[in-house]
């Protein structure tokens, strides 16, 4: 008996193309570090070694995946009950500066109230910015690409207004709130680094989501109405209900990271407090096709390619931005590869 038999190929599929495409993107990159006069054997050394060499370095690598593995379950969660959220990120900083109003505003009161207090307002703030536009486009048929693309310039535009503005930092730089109440701030593991308790947090509602998706009823209707919505409907499901949940979920979660960015990372709201989380998120999430368990490992993948990247450019002096080539180049040969497969199942089907 072979150990990968036809039926194992034809269950597993998905995550083969995955994993090849990965490996195909770490040779495009070994080529381009060889092109480039150095050793690839060497910089990829030198990647995982600054990501993952000392203690220090791995509680860095993890403070970078906790918002980019959240980001990428946001994104996760939407495409999987066939809604794009092109949003997530105009989500993620209305969240983050409802987090910080709270902190400033509500600073009297005690951390036991004002913790959950700032979570439930971010959280709220960034459900309610997903809401509308899958309101918009279930009720109205309106495009929700392009419903979310507008939404996400007026949070980033209006939140940079409020920073700079009527809540622009006395005592900070330009671009800024002043801290939150100490009563609401996080606690961090070590003196000089940013991962904190959040995590906790931020672990809890990736497995809470996790199990949706993969092991409850909600995560069978997701999946109907992104492949077929009339099967869907004509199964009895109430494709409305369900996506406008995946939507929400991933407004949530989008809003979750810009919470604990301000509650653990920064203390304050920053008008760049996210280098691109989601857009990561979204190629990671593209790439692993919407699964939670790949869009898991993705991201932590990510982390510490991108945590360990600078060591990398300071010993082999290959520039960081090879990160965002292999995964660039996986995410093509992803699309690329179950393109072929769908179009050669066809083929086999009608013949």
């Amino acid at each position: 008996m072979s150990l990968f038999s036809r039926d194992w190929l034809v269950r597993y599929r998905d995550q083969c193309i995955i994993l090849v495409s990965f490996f195909l993107s770490l040779l495009i990159g070994a080529i381009l570090i060889t092109l480039y006069g150095a050793n690839p054997i060497e910089a990829y050394a030198q990647m995982v070694s600054g990501a993952l060499g000392d203690t220090d370095a791995i509680l860095a690598t993890l403070a970078r995946a906790v918002p980019l593995v959240l980001s990428t379950m946001s994104i996760s969660i939407a495409f999987y009950g066939g809604m794009w959220n092109i949003g997530a990120e105009g989500q993620l900083y209305l969240g983050a500066f409802t987090a910080a109003l709270i902190g400033i505003e509500l600073g009297a009161l005690p951390g036991l109230l004002l913790i959950p207090l700032g979570l439930l307002a971010g959280v709220g703030a960034a459900t309610f910015w997903a809401w509308m536009p899958a309101k918009l486009s279930l009720d109205r048929d309106l495009n929700i690409v392009v419903l979310t693309i507008m939404l996400n310039s007026i949070a980033i535009l209006f939140t940079t207004f409020m920073a700079t503005g009527p809540y622009a930092g006395v005592r900070t730089s330009s671009g800024s709130t002043d801290k939150i109440a100490e009563a609401m701030r996080l606690t961090h593991f070590q003196l000089f680094g940013t991962l904190n308790t959040g995590a906790y947090i931020a672990i809890a509602a990736i497995l809470i989501v996790t199990v949706l998706m993969v092991f409850s009823v909600w995560g069978y209707d997701w999946r109907c109405s992104r492949m077929n919505t009339r099967f869907a409907r004509y199964g009895g499901i109430d494709v409305r209900k369900r996506q406008m949940s995946a939507m929400l979920l991933s407004g949530a979660l989008a809003g979750l990271a810009g919470s604990l960015l301000v509650m653990g990372d920064h203390y304050r709201f920053l008008i760049n407090i996210s280098p691109g989380y989601t857009w990561t998120g979204m190629i990671l999430a593209m790439m692993v096709t919407y699964s939670p368990v790949g869009g898991i490992i993705a991201a932590l993948v990510y982390s510490v390619m991108s945590s360990g990247a600078l060591q990398m450019e300071i010993i082999t002096d290959i520039p960081q931005e090879l990160v965002s080539v292999i995964v660039c180049c996986a995410v093509l040969f992803v699309t690329a590869g179950i393109s072929i497969a769908n179009r050669l199942a066809n083929r086999i089907r009608e013949d």
